[in-house]
């Protein structure tokens, strides 16, 4: 396997969270992969100033002046990545959620739909829960192909992270993206995001057009369950006729 994977870490500190990404990178490499750990908290990146007009209109982002359109694309030139973050007060670290407002062009524009990911979380109590619901939702909204969650928690913590755990995102690098089986929160906002494009229009919509989604079911061709297929077009109707 000759791939670049992305490890992303989102503690400022280089402890718990970052000691497992070396763990995963080892796993990653001994499987023939080649792999970089980008430390968030060395990185300028400014918080989100909500310039939809930039960003959802032009597929741009006003903010110049920082390090964040060079993350940007090194994940885009990556062929998987891994999120990561310790829980901060139930949630993710400042530094990550910072980097996520500024992922929001991807939401609307999703140039990575289809890459792999693999998410990690650290606690010494609570809060795992709530962490890896926003971090799944936010590469939900990328279009990503997820490889699964590594959770680590009190005690757990110094358990090593096994290659088992990380089989599915091993998986899916090796894998093309037409054996994918997107859930159906994946699919209900894939829909969500085509009608933002349709209502938005300008950049947005050309994004999509260039794309040829705006008559398709999902990014790419996978194996969508029937019904879910018939459910997410009906979804579309529902939710395009709340908003015109």
């Amino acid at each position: 396997m000759s791939k670049k994977v992305l490890l992303v870490n989102g503690s400022p500190r280089k402890q718990n969270t970052y000691g497992l990404l070396i763990q995963i990178g080892e796993i990653l490499e001994r499987s023939g992969a080649e792999t970089e750990i980008l430390n968030l908290s060395e990185l300028q990146i400014k918080a989100c100033n909500g310039c939809d007009e930039t960003c959802i209109h032009n597929m741009g982002c006003n903010t110049k002046d920082d390090d964040m359109a060079s993350v940007l694309e090194k994940i885009k030139n990556s062929d998987g990545f891994v999120l990561s973050s310790p829980v901060y007060l139930r949630g993710v670290t400042s530094t990550f959620k910072a980097f996520a407002d500024r992922t929001n062009v991807w939401f609307h524009n999703p140039e990575i739909a289809g890459k792999p990911v693999l998410l990690l979380a650290t606690t010494e109590s609570t809060g795992m829960k709530e962490t890896m619901a926003f971090m799944d939702s936010l590469v939900t909204g990328f279009g990503a192909r997820k490889g699964g969650s590594i959770a680590r928690v009190g005690k757990a913590m110094g358990e090593p992270v096994t290659e088992k755990e990380l089989s599915g995102f091993l998986s899916l690098l090796e894998k093309d993206r037409s054996g994918y089986k997107p859930a159906m929160n994946e699919l209900i906002i894939f829909v969500v995001q085509k009608i933002l494009a349709l209502k938005f229009g300008d950049g947005n919509k050309q994004f999509w057009e260039e794309k040829g989604w705006i008559d398709k079911g999902y990014y790419y061709p996978c194996k969508i369950n029937p019904l879910k297929k018939l459910f997410s077009k009906f979804m579309f109707r529902v939710i395009s006729n709340s908003m015109k």
